[in-house]
Formats: C-alpha cells, structure tokens, sequence
C-alpha cells in the first residue's frame, strides 16, 4: 500500500459542511448538538463519506470522555469492511482500525491483539509513510499508533526508549509542514500528543521530546493572527497546565486569563471552568490552606455544569488535579469524595484502564489510613481476580502489591509475603522499579514473623543482600537503601553488631546515590538519622544530660529534615522513637522532668499521627502515652483519673483497629478481631486499668474496665447485625433528618450486602460519610454504638436486669465476673439494680487451676480424662476433685441470694471449667441454689437478651411445611446417629435416639427428621426458619482448627466456618452433641467454636456440652428438658416467656439424682449460653 493518500479535503460538500458544523459545536464543547446531528444524517452517506462520519461520531466521544462508545461506533461498521474498497476509503478504514487498537486496551485492559493488529496496520502502510505528504488519516493514524505504544509500555510491555523515539521521531517535521499549510486544527492535536509523551519521557527513559520544542510549537500556533481562537486558547490551557516547573508565576496567570477571555468570547460551555479548576489544584499544590470551604462550594458548582454539559473529560480533569495536589493527609473527607467521583466518571466512561487505575487511588487513600486495611485487601483482591482475563502486567502487579501492603498492616505476614512474591514476578517481566517496591514489602514480610533471633535472620539478611545487590546494579539506590534501613532496624532490636556495619555500607550509598531529588535525599538521610539516634539511645548508661544530648540532636536533625518535606508520618514515628528514648533516661534517671519529656514528645507525635490519620501509630502512640502517664502514677505525681483517661484512648484506638474487620466475612472477621485483642499491649492496657481501678477504690470504673476487656470480637460482630430497640427507633425516625441518615446507612448496608468486592471500595467510603454525620447526633451515636458492639454500660446492664425482673418478679438477676489479675482471679459481681460493684478476690490461684485441669480434664487423644472416669471419693468429701476449685464460687454465698438468676462470665482458663458444679461455702451445690446462665461478656449477654426479646414469635400449633421447608416459627428436630468409620455403634442406642427424637417433636407438635434426610441444606434451612432448633447427634472437634469443628450430618460435616455464614432470627438452639458447646479461647477472652459461630449467625441462645458425653446422659438430659418445657407450657407459664435458665437447672439436677449420672462428669457438662429466656 505505498503511496496510498487520503487527503482531508477530498469528501463531498454535503458530508464536508456535516463535519463542519459538527466540529463547530463539539469545539465549544456542544457535543449533544455535535453528535445528534452527525447520527441523524449517517444514514444518508456511503462509501469514504460514511466512514468520516463514523470517525468524527468517535472522535467527539472521545474527546467527550466516552471511550467504550467510541469503540463500539467504530467495531460495528469495521467488521461490515469488505475488500473491494477504493483507495480513499482504505485509508481511512485504516485509520479506523488503529483507533480500535487504541481503544480497545482502553476499555478491557488487554494489549497483546491490539499490538499485533497495529504492528500488522504500520507494515501496510509503509510505517506510515504518508505522513510525509501530511495525509490526514494516515497523520492521525500515526499519533494513534504512537499512544497506543506509549500506553502499552506503561501498563502492558515496555520497549527500549529507542524504539519509542523512532515512533515519534516524526512529530516536529510534521508539525511545522502542517503550520505552513494553515491546518491548525491537526497542529493542535500533534500538540496535545506531544504533551502526552512529554509527560511519560522521564518514565520511559525517552529523550528526543523536551518543553523547549513544545513550547515552541504552542508558540507557533499563537503567533499566527489567523489561527482560530478556540485552538488558541485550547493551547494556552494546555501550556499552563504542563508548566509549572518551566514557566513562572506571572506567565502561566497570562496565559490562563487570556484563554479564560476566549472561552467566554467564543461562548465556550466548559473552558473557562477548566482553567479555573487548574488555578485551584495549583493554588493548593503551593498552598494547602487555600484548600478552603469556599473554594469547595465553588468546585462543587463546576462539577455539577460538567455532569449538565456531560462534559466527562473535564470532570475528570478537574478531580484528577484536585487530588494530585491535595496533600495525603489533608482533608480525608474531601480526597475520598473526590475519589468516588472519579469512580463513578470512570465507570460511565466506559475505560475499564482509567477504572482500574482511579480504585488503585481509592485503594492507596485507604492505605494511608491503616486502620482500614481489611477494605483495601477486599477490593485488592477482586480487582486482581478481574484482571486475569486481560493483560495489563502492570494493573496485575499493582492489585498484588495492594493486597500486599494491606495484609502487611494486618500482621498478616504469610499473606503479605504471598502477594509481594507474586507483585515482584509480576513486575519482574519488564517493571524493575515497581519490582523493588514489591520486594520492600517482601523484605518487610520476611522479618515480621520469622526475624527474633540472629539465627532466623540468616536467611532474611541473604535475601536483603540479593535484592540490595540488584538494586544497586540497577541504579535504585533508594530502595537499597530502605532495605538497607529495615535490616538496621530488625538488628537494632536483636542488639546485633552487626547493625554497625549495615549503617556504613547505607551512609555510603547515599553519597554515591547521584540520582534522588532533593526530596527523597533528604528522607533517606533523615532515616539514618532517626536509626543512629535510636543506637545511641540504646546503649548509654549514664545519667548525665550531657550524655544524652547527642542522641537528642540527631533526633531533632531526623525531625527537622522529614518537616521541611512535609513528611508527618515519619517525623511523628522519629518523636516517638525519641519519646521512647527519653524514657530510658529516665528508667535510669527517675526525675519528674524527665518523664514530663518523655510524655510531650509523645504528644506532639501523636498529634501528627492524628493529622494524617494513621490508625496503627496512633495506637502505638497512645499505648506509649498511657503506659509512660500510669509510670508518673505510680510514682504520685499523675492522678489516677488522668492514667484511666490516658489507657481509656488506647483502648479506644484498639478498637478502631477491630472496627473494620467486618468487611471479612464473620468468621475470618471474628479470627481476625482475636489475633487484635490477643495482643499483648492491649492487654497491658486492661491490666494497668483494672490495677488502678483497685488500687484507687474506683470499683464502677473497674467494672466498666471488665466489661471492655472482655469477648470485645465477638460482641463486635455480634453488633453488626444487631437490632435496634423499638422505642429508639421510633425516637429516631421522628425526626426527618435522623430518619434521613438512618435510612441512607440502611441503603448503602445492604448495596454493600449485594455489590461487588470492587464496588463495595467506594460504597464503605460513602458509608464511613454517613456515619460521621450520624456520630454528631447523641442518639445516632447511641444507635451506632450498638451496631459495633461498644461495650455495655452500667445504665444499660441496669436496665435490662428491670426488664427481667418484670418477666420474673420472684428473684434478682446478679451479673459475675471473673477477671485474671497478678496471679489471682477476682470476682466482679453486680446486682442488677445496684450502683456500685463488689470486687472479691478467690482462690485457688491461677497456676492452681491450670495443674487442675491438666490433672483432671485434660487427656490424650483416644483416651478419657480422669473426670470422666470418676472420682474415687464422694462429692461432698474435701477430697473430691471439684472441691479444689470451690473458691472460685464461694465468695458468691454472701454476695447472692437463692434463686437469683446468675450470670456467669467467666475468663481465661475458666471458660473450660464447670463453675456451676462447684459449691459455696456452705457446702451447697451453687446450680442446686441458683439458676445460670453463661456468657463471654455481658456485652454479648446483653446483645443476646435484646435478639431474643426482639423477635419474639408464636410457637406453631402444628408441623406443616411449605414447599419442603418450615415455614417461619416453627420448631424442629433433628437427629443423626449412623455408623462412622473407626468408631462403635449400637443400632439399639441408634432406636432410642431416633425414637425419643420423634415422641418429643409430637409432644410438643414440632417439625422432626432423623438420618439420612438431616443433611446440611435441611439443617441450615431449620435453623434459619425456626424458633427452635435441636439437634442430637455427633460433634466433631477439631482442637488445631475449632474452624473445622462441626455438626456430623448425613451428608458431611456443617462446620463452624458454615455456621458463621448464616443468617438466623433469634432462635434457640440445643446441640445433644458431645464438645458442642466446647470453645477455644484466646487471649482476651476470645472465644471460638459452635456456640461463637451460632451467636454470630443470629441464634438468641445455645446449648451444649463442653465436654464428649455418653448418649444415654444426652437423652435422659433432652427428655428432661422438654418435659419441663411442656409442663411449662401447660401449666401456662409465664406469658409468652420460656425461662431457658431454670429449665436448663431443673434438667442437669434431674440428672443429677439418678445414680447412673450422678458423677459431674454426666450432668455438670450441660451449659446455656446467650439469652436466659426464649420468647413465645
């Protein structure tokens, strides 16, 4: 095709004054007019007349901002493209099929065909030879190959810088011929495209594009007094826009208010606004403080003519600029508006590049945050998956990378390892400074978990060395530096020599490190800074001053070089450091003004870490703060309520931290919440707390201490779908704009519910808005407050103790904690309408009970524990195994009276003991006095109660079914006890069971199955729509992985991990399966197991057993249970009320007067969990 030539001017008059007049309109950025009239005539025209159309119909989408419509306006006539065409009408087919190589990257992120066509288009036509006679489709053909190369070597595959200066070699030539000739229009756009290289140059390592050449084209084109004045004033724009570090102040202001007069003259819809938009985001960039309400006001007026003009382009020109220059920790609110605005322009845009790389912001903003981890690693992680079918490496690389980082900030380091292997052999394939990056966080990974000793560093300073060795050879000495740094650091803490000659080989290539700004120069030097101090803060002894002042001065010189760069975060993390060391001086010199110090550095470090927002330092600030004030209490010179207030904000930054972990599903959100609040700082936190609390008679604070440390995962997750009282509601919705804000929280709940992992980024941000605003407002905050499970306060336990009152006049309820303190456990017992607290401490000692256990209910696998083999002596001999553990109880005798109903919230190990088994002094079985309810927390007991009164239901007069499935309010019954592998099986015990199954379900007029028809789908549907649900059958539990632990069905296993996936309505839940109610706790009182997983699912109460039983105690137990239930109900019972509580009582003392269960073995393993009462 050599020599082929399609000149512009050679189209008919009537398609020549279409194009005109369409031009007209889209240049004053008209393109409704533009576009309606090129659509309503291309039916009309044929042959190269059409295909112009089409070209111009795409272009003004293009330029309007609409790429996947401008790649469908030309894929539908391109595949109609025979061969039989004139050479004229080749031309500019081939035009078309180059800007679909463009676009279609663009819309799918896929390069490898699109490069391929384009490679196949440039041989036809001679690399575009017919540039050289300034043919205009083959010139726009070119540009479009040339954008399409540029943008494949940034996102898809990289080529020598060469090769691309080849490609626009051409541009200058061409440039100049197209002046000569007057074809302004076609100047502007080698213009437009030359800025667009110019700015990937220093990227690409391009060098045959540089500002002086483009200004002087942009010269060029203001100098000619003929030269239209829209593509004047379109230049200056551009001028202005790409020059702030070529042209001063005073001439980029010229040529921004000369293009400003055009626009308006010209009657230009959105140009002015554009040039306005650039004096903002420049204003800011100089500036932050200009970043003002007004100037918000006003922008918000321009985006709104933006979205009424569909000017998309500009739109997303002026948010583009706007967050560029918004510092990162400035205005959070307005970058994440900003950055939803981006989202959604990008999504109508129809680019799926420009989509991808807007959330990589989104994803980097919440990053920042670090508190919000769990939503970057959710939206990493799906946009990463979605990615796989295209080929954009560089997207590819970027997902994995963020998923990375954010795993890093969840200590996740097995995670963040994974996928910054997987980001760095991503990048490895032609990105080798991204690649770098990657292998930082890899290193950072690496010496998270596995770094503690010098022995384990061998192989993490081996990687070090290889990746610093590549970073060097490829002249990244800023990354080898910033490795360099964290093998310093590691070593510091190891107390390593080693460290020393690290600093040397890092000062060193800093000197020869020729090629960082200024910027990143200064960083890196203040890095070292901050390491050297923290050395020479480690190892002085003496407690001299003079000593001392070295250390602080290379501190202050870290500081110093972090804020003339505006690095907040690193200058707050080196006043922490240098807090910490003051602090030292002060464990060897106890003076009060050493300690003062110590504690306003750390203020001032947490005040920056406050500025940028970073949840992980602000903790670690507080923590050091709270625990340097109780120092200064200890010693008398801090008030206790000053050191409650200071443990009460790093508790509070703790639970920040936990806040946003229900972006997981439940379970992995509940894991994740444990591996927090089993932390050792935070327990700390609650330690020193409850010291103080004693020490100082502050006995409601200590409860209130208690109730905060206690289960804080699972009453957090419990509160997410927590229910809101009636009455509050109702207070709420009365007001139009509480009712406003609830409902707006309520809808973009259950968006998040039904959207995607990648659309749910943006949505949790529009939500975080809202619920800012609902913080405000008491009452809103009150509702919030319940939905994150915020720990129950005095008032309220005292308000739920009246209502059960109400419900059981005859007796008080009486709330028992037990707390692990020094050694020791201690009673926290409330009465339910008293004010003050009573703080008791119990023996035997903490150590005492852990030998007990080991003795007497701890076995090895295949074997039975001492407890269930029985106890020589009798029960009430001193010598009997459970009197050892009496103390636990006995404080209790003076404390309640009989028949309060107690509720039990035990800690630590005693989660695993029968505390309702033991006795009080007075040598009485404290269950035989009183009836018990356990919970982790009387958060959770709280939040259990309120599920159960908020659903209350009409038990079912029969046991119909619709379409196989019980209908709402039913109860059921299942059972499932066949043959499994390895195990005995008595086919008689297997008729007992089934039986007792079937006589009960038709005493009490229940729906029942048993067999092989209990399969898991049958078992979550019962759940989900039943009032009341047991089962009996087998309970397998997994002791490495209580995950696994699960109910043995017909068809397999419903495991824990299913549980939490649930979605039930307050029922109550009986599991006659052996370890049911068995719960692994951690730290933190951290429960997990069935009863955890039910809890979370919605279940109002559940009970189990927490140990293996024999079958004949589980069905002599079942057939206590509901004959109490039935004689309740027949007698009337109390109305609409099944008191759970003392039902569950009278059936464990059943069991305990017949001979053959008498050992506590049989009837102690009975326990209920969550709400004291079902509700009919």
């Amino acid at each position: 095709m050599d020599g082929l030539t399609c000149n512009g001017d050679e189209f008919s008059l009537d398609c020549q004054g279409l194009v005109a007049r369409s031009r007209q309109n889209s240049e004053r950025a008209e393109y409704s007019k533009a576009l309606a009239s090129l659509r309503n005539s291309v039916g009309r025209f044929s042959g190269a007349d059409r295909l112009r159309i089409l070209l111009e119909i795409a272009s003004i989408l293009g330029a309007q901002g609409y790429k996947r419509d401008a790649l469908e306006t030309l894929t539908e006539d391109v595949g109609t493209l025979n061969n039989n065409l004139t050479p004229e009408e080749t031309c500019l087919s081939t035009q078309m099929k180059m800007e679909t190589c463009l676009l279609r990257p663009l819309v799918t992120t896929s390069f490898k065909m699109a490069i391929e066509e384009a490679e196949v288009l440039r041989s036809q036509t001679s690399n575009f030879a017919a540039t050289k006679d300034l043919d205009s489709a083959m010139i726009e053909t070119a540009l479009t190959y040339a954008k399409l190369r540029f943008l494949s070597c940034e996102y898809h595959s990289p080529v020598a810088h060469t090769e691309l200066e080849a490609i626009i070699s051409w541009l200058l030539p061409t440039f100049d011929d197209l002046i000569s000739a007057c074809r302004y229009r076609e100047s502007r756009k080698v213009i437009y495209a030359y800025g667009v290289f110019l700015a990937s140059a220093p990227k690409l390592g391009v060098t045959n594009v540089d500002f002086q050449s483009w200004n002087r084209m942009i010269e060029s084109v203001l100098s000619v007094p003929d030269a239209p004045p829209l593509i004047k004033a379109d230049v200056m724009a551009q001028l202005a826009m790409r020059a702030d570090d070529e042209l001063d102040g005073e001439q980029i202001t010229k040529l921004e208010e000369d293009a400003i007069k055009i626009y308006n003259a010209e009657g230009h819809l959105v140009g002015a606004m554009d040039v306005r938009c650039q004096q903002i985001s420049r204003a800011i960039k100089r500036d932050h403080t200009s970043l003002s309400d007004e100037i918000l006001d006003e922008m918000k007026g321009y985006f709104e003519k933006y979205e009424a003009t569909e000017s998309l382009v500009s739109y997303q020109t002026a948010v583009h600029a706007m967050l560029a220059h918004i510092p990162h920790w400035l205005g959070f609110d307005v970058q994440l508006q900003l950055s939803h605005i981006n989202d959604e322009l990008a999504r109508l845009s129809g680019a799926l590049l420009i989509s991808q790389a807007v959330r990589f912001r989104l994803i980097a903003q919440w990053l920042t945050r670090s508190g919000a981890a769990p939503r970057a690693v959710e939206a990493s992680e799906a946009v990463y998956a979605a990615l796989q079918d295209g080929d954009c490496v560089y997207f590819q690389g970027m997902a994995a990378h963020c998923a990375s980082q954010a795993y890093f900030q969840l200590q996740d380091h097995a995670r963040a390892q994974s996928w910054a292997e997987r980001a760095a052999s991503l990048w490895g394939r032609g990105f080798p400074r991204l690649r770098t990056d990657a292998t930082n966080i890899l290193l950072h990974a690496k010496i998270g978990p596995g770094a503690e000793n010098m022995e384990a560093m061998k192989d993490v300073i081996s990687f070090a060395e290889a990746e610093i060795e590549s970073d060097v050879n490829n002249g990244f000495m800023t990354h080898a530096q910033q490795k360099a740094e964290m093998i310093i650091g590691q070593l510091t803490r190891l107390r390593s020599d080693e460290r020393y000659q690290w600093m040397d080989r890092a000062e060193q290539w800093m000197k020869n490190d020729a090629a960082s700004n200024l910027e990143e120069s200064d960083v890196r030097r203040a890095a070292l800074h901050q390491l050297r101090a923290t050395q020479l803060g480690a190892n002085i002894q003496s407690t001299q001053a003079e000593a001392w002042e070295p250390c602080m001065a290379v501190f202050e010189d870290a500081v110093s070089l972090y804020m003339k760069h505006k690095r907040l975060l690193e200058a707050a993390n080196t006043r922490m450091m240098q807090s910490r060391a003051v602090f030292r001086h002060f464990q060897l010199s106890p003076l009060m003004e050493l300690l003062q110090r110590s504690l306003e550095l750390m203020d001032i470090s947490l005040d920056l870490f406050k500025t940028v927002d970073n949840v992980a330092f602000i903790t670690s600030a507080n923590q050091y703060r709270s625990s340097t004030i109780y120092t200064g209490w200890k010693c008398g010179w801090v008030s206790a309520e000053a050191v409650l207030a200071a443990l009460r904000d790093a508790e509070e930054a703790w639970a920040r931290q936990r806040a946003d972990m229900t972006v997981f599903a439940s379970l992995e959100a509940v894991s994740r919440r444990q591996q927090l609040t089993s932390i050792k700082d935070l327990r700390d936190v609650y330690q020193l707390a409850f010291s103080v609390c004693l020490e100082s008679g502050k006995l409601r604070e200590l409860w209130e201490w208690t109730q905060r440390g206690k289960a804080r995962s699972l009453s957090d997750q419990l509160g997410v779908d927590g229910i809101i009282p009636a009455d509050l509601r109702k207070q709420a919705l009365d007001c139009p704009k509480r009712k406003d804000l609830i409902q707006k929280s309520e809808q973009l709940s259950n968006q998040i519910s039904s959207s995607t992992n990648i659309a749910r980024l943006r949505l949790r941000g529009e939500l975080d808005a809202v619920h800012t605003q609902m913080r405000a407002d008491p009452l809103l905050n009150t509702i919030l407050d319940i939905k994150n499970g915020t720990p129950v306060k005095l008032e309220q336990i005292q308000q739920l103790a009246l209502g059960m009152k109400r419900d059981d006049p005859r007796r008080d309820i009486v709330f028992v904690d037990w707390v692990e303190y020094l050694g020791h456990f201690w009673v926290v017992l409330l009465r339910g309408a008293s004010e003050q607290p009573t703080v008791v401490r119990c023996s035997p000692s903490v150590d005492d009970v852990v030998s007990w256990k080991q003795e007497w209910m701890d076995a090895d696998p295949g074997q039975v524990s001492a407890l269930e083999e029985g106890d020589l002596y009798p029960e009430d001999d001193p010598e009997f195994s459970l009197r050892a553990l009496d103390g636990l109880v006995a404080p209790l005798e003076n404390l309640t009276q009989p028949r309060d109903l107690l509720v039990f919230c035990p800690t630590g190990i005693l989660h695993s003991i029968p505390l309702h088994a033991l006795w009080i002094a007075s040598k009485t079985l404290i269950l035989e006095r009183n009836p018990i309810v356990y919970s982790v927390s009387l958060t959770t007991f709280w939040q259990c109660c309120d599920r159960a009164r908020s659903a209350r239901r009409l038990v079912p007069a029969s046991d119909e079914m619709e379409d196989g499935r019980i209908t709402s309010g039913n109860w059921t019954f299942a059972g499932v006890f066949e043959p499994v592998p390895d195990e005995s099986f008595n086919p008689k015990e297997q008729d007992r069971v089934y039986s007792l199954i079937a006589e009960t379900a038709a005493t009490l007029k229940a729906a029942s199955a048993t067999g092989a028809t209990v399969t898991k789908q049958h078992v979550r549907e019962s759940l989900e729509d039943s009032a009341l649900f047991t089962f009996y059958g087998h309970c397998r539990l997994e002791r490495e992985d209580l995950a696994a632990q699960g109910l043995q069905l017909a068809d397999g296993r419903l495991t824990v991990r299913d549980m939490f996936d649930m979605k039930l309505h307050a029922p109550h839940v009986t599991l006659m399966a052996c370890d049911s109610a068995s719960q692994g706790i951690a730290a933190g009182d951290e429960p997990l197991g069935i009863v955890t997983a039910l809890l979370c699912a919605g279940a109002g109460s559940v009970l189990g057993t927490i140990w293996p039983t024999a079958t004949r105690a589980g069905r002599r137990f079942m057939t206590q249970l509901y004959r109490r239930i039935l004689l309740h109900r027949a007698n009337g019972g109390k109305a609409g009320l099944i008191d759970l509580a003392e039902i569950t009582q009278g059936a464990a003392l059943a069991l305990r007067q017949d001979m053959d269960t008498i050992q506590p073995y049989h009837w102690a393993a009975f326990v209920l969990h969550g709400s004291w009462a079902m509700y009919d």
